[in-house]
């Protein structure tokens, strides 16, 4: 009996030690896998960008420059127009800086309202294709011919959630972002993290699509998934280690065998005696 249960604790010490820790090769990011030369460090990545086409929810930020000043001040929203905005920031006011006040939101029929102009269809151009519509639209309708357009996204929306520090919806105030960088704003993954299989749900104007990228390999880096797209939204899965419920590194794994030791003991105590 005693010969069983010590082969019977050799064999749990063993699954323990096989299957508890997770090697570094789960947890690094951005391992040359593949061995490719152009992979390697200080090779230079091209990254594959594909402009952004407008979706209905985007909020962008416009403005409108011209030496007639008081020409172009009209088109934006009372509330909106720079010398209001100005006036608030001087009283103190820095909620009319804010893009969901101050922004152009892009209905669900694809148009945007723009004060003393009216409807202008946006879904599907990109901001330059749309800075240079409104400012067609402008000559046109209101003959105002020294006209300078600024069309941009009020920044990168996206959701993280999963093996993640800190989950739920972020935005990032920057012109273009990664997927790395959207991680680091969320605080990073887990050490449970399933780095290898993350996936990058992406909308498009038909539908939704599921991407999975590898952030511990750097292959994913030359793909269009690398870059964070509007409304992204990004999940990560545990590693299969979190169903063992034993410990992620050697410390822990540590106190688990001890733990089994202990238990183990006191049972062929109990028998024996």
């Amino acid at each position: 009996m005693i010969n069983t249960f010590k082969q019977l604790f050799a064999f749990l010490v063993l699954v323990i030690l096989a299957s508890s820790c997770i090697p570094n090769e789960k947890v690094v990011y951005l391992q040359n896998k593949e061995l490719e030369p152009r992979l390697e460090n200080d090779s230079l990545i091209a990254l594959k960008r594909i402009e952004y086409r407008l979706q209905p929810n985007d909020i962008l930020l416009i403005n409108f420059y011209s030496r007639e000043e008081e020409a172009v001040e009209r088109y934006y929203p009372i509330f909106a127009r720079p010398s209001i905005i100005a006036q608030g920031n001087r009283n103190g006011n820095g909620g009319l800086n804010d893009p969901y006040l101050t922004g152009y939101n892009v209905d669900k029929d694809g148009n945007i309202e723009i004060n003393a102009l009216g409807r202008v269809k946006a879904a599907g151009l990109t901001t330059s294709e749309l800075k240079y519509e409104i400012e067609r639209q402008i000559r046109e309708k209101d003959g105002v011919m020294d006209i300078l357009v600024g069309v941009k996204l009020s920044g990168i929306p996206y959701t993280i959630y999963g093996e993640v520090q800190n989950v739920g919806p972020r935005t990032l105030r920057l012109y273009e972002a990664n997927v790395l960088e959207a991680i680091a704003a969320a605080g990073d993954l887990t050490i449970n993290a399933d780095r290898a299989h993350v996936k990058v749900l992406r909308q498009y104007p038909d539908g939704v699509k599921i991407h999975e990228i590898d952030v511990t390999g750097r292959a994913f880096i030359e793909t269009e998934y690398f870059l964070l797209k509007p409304d992204d939204i990004i999940y990560v899965p545990p590693l299969k280690i979190r169903e063992l419920g034993t410990g992620a590194t050697a410390l822990e794994t540590f106190a688990t065998i001890v733990t089994v030791i202990s238990g183990t003991a006191l049972i062929i105590s109990i028998i024996t005696n």
